[in-house]
């Protein structure tokens, strides 16, 4: 089964567990004249909006070890639908960190739609408030909407056990001491080494994206043993999705990726790609791409310039070399995980180790 059969396979269910957590929460709550069932039916579609990765790949570390029932099956044992709950808290964590990130990036679109905040911002303005002061209380309600995420999250994980608990809360911890590295290595004009931002992405996608769900499911399935192979896995798997979404971000389709091209460039975000590009740059060169580098106001043709410059000093061979890289160490790291657990399930590990292809290969 390929890796996006796979998806599609568990996908329904990990929605059907989102909607669970986020509902069970309304007998509980304060009411607030309608405004609370409004926000968390607003909560409830942004969370499903998504491509559920992490949830998805929660269900395949269970799977690579569970001997008794697949996700997939019909009858399903309790570990099994326990999975389904991890997948949704993954989901919730996720969510979370994505209405926060929006808000320090200021972006305006996430996944074809408005993100979190320009939302609550437009419910505003259409309730009178002026333009303004609806702009500071869609950012203050989506803080609020990211925090409502983590708290039913952490619910669902207070469930699952104390193991599961310590794992998610070392991740994400590192996560946000990750995210303050990427904002201030945005926020400076000085350039970090490409080691730098490596290490920021191990931190901020690999452990969190691929290395978190892959041991956390895992583990439910009480294979603990295997968090070491995994995570070796997953950092090697996570670095080189990241690259690739610098790539997409850059040279993607936007009605395929659901954001503007360009946005790392308006928003200054130093990826492999400018990295590289900044070092290479003559000087008759450097003066264009300084005004146009973290400038919110370029356009079309500035982006353009930039991604010609990116074709022109070979960078982007050089960023498809280290995509290449990490996709052998991965494809290696698999082979060890399958030498060190030769009881692992066959379609499960023929499953992870598409998504390596997979994970090359995507265009969103």
């Amino acid at each position: 089964m390929t890796f996006s059969e796979y998806s599609a396979s568990v996908r329904g269910r990990i929605a059907e567990a989102i909607v669970a957590a986020l509902r069970e929460q309304g007998p509980r709550l304060a009411p607030f004249s309608g405004d609370s069932a409004r926000a968390m039916a607003i909560l409830e579609e942004y969370a499903l909006n998504g491509k559920m990765l992490r949830g998805v790949l929660a269900c395949l570390g269970h799977d690579l070890f569970d001997a008794d029932t697949s996700v997939n099956a019909d009858t399903l044992g309790e570990g099994s639908r326990d999975v389904f709950a991890l997948a949704a808290a993954l989901e919730c964590f996720q969510a979370g960190l994505l209405v926060h990130d929006d808000i320090m990036d200021k972006d305006d679109l996430r996944r074809g739609a408005p993100t979190m905040h320009r939302r609550f911002e437009r419910l505003e303005t259409a309730a009178g408030v002026p333009e303004r002061n609806a702009a500071a209380l869609g950012e203050a309600i989506g803080i609020c909407a990211g925090d409502i995420y983590y708290f039913i999250a952490w619910n669902i994980i207070a469930r699952l056990g104390a193991s599961q608990g310590a794992l998610f809360s070392r991740e994400l911890v590192n996560v946000c001491l990750a995210q303050i590295a990427d904002v201030r290595f945005g926020s400076r004009g000085a350039f970090p080494t490409i080691e730098q931002i490596l290490e920021v992405y191990a931190y901020k996608t690999a452990r969190y994206t691929i290395c978190l769900p892959l041991c956390a499911g895992a583990i439910l399935s009480g294979r603990a043993d295997a968090q070491p192979a995994l995570e070796t896995l997953g950092l090697n798997l996570g670095v080189l999705f990241q690259i690739k979404d610098d790539y997409l971000g850059l040279f993607g389709d936007e009605k395929q990726l659901g954001k503007p091209i360009g946005s790392d460039i308006r928003e200054g975000k130093k990826t492999p790609f400018m990295i590289l590009l900044h070092d290479a740059l003559g000087s008759e060169e450097r003066p264009r791409f300084e005004a146009t580098f973290g400038n919110p106001a370029i356009n079309a043709g500035d982006i353009a310039y930039i991604r010609a410059l990116v074709r022109e000093k070979g960078v982007d061979a050089q960023v498809r070399a280290l995509e290449t890289r990490y996709a052998a160490r991965a494809q290696e790291s698999l082979d060890a995980l399958r030498l060190a657990f030769p009881g692992m399930k066959a379609e499960p590990l023929s499953t992870l180790e598409d998504f390596i292809a997979y994970s090359l290969s995507r265009t969103n």
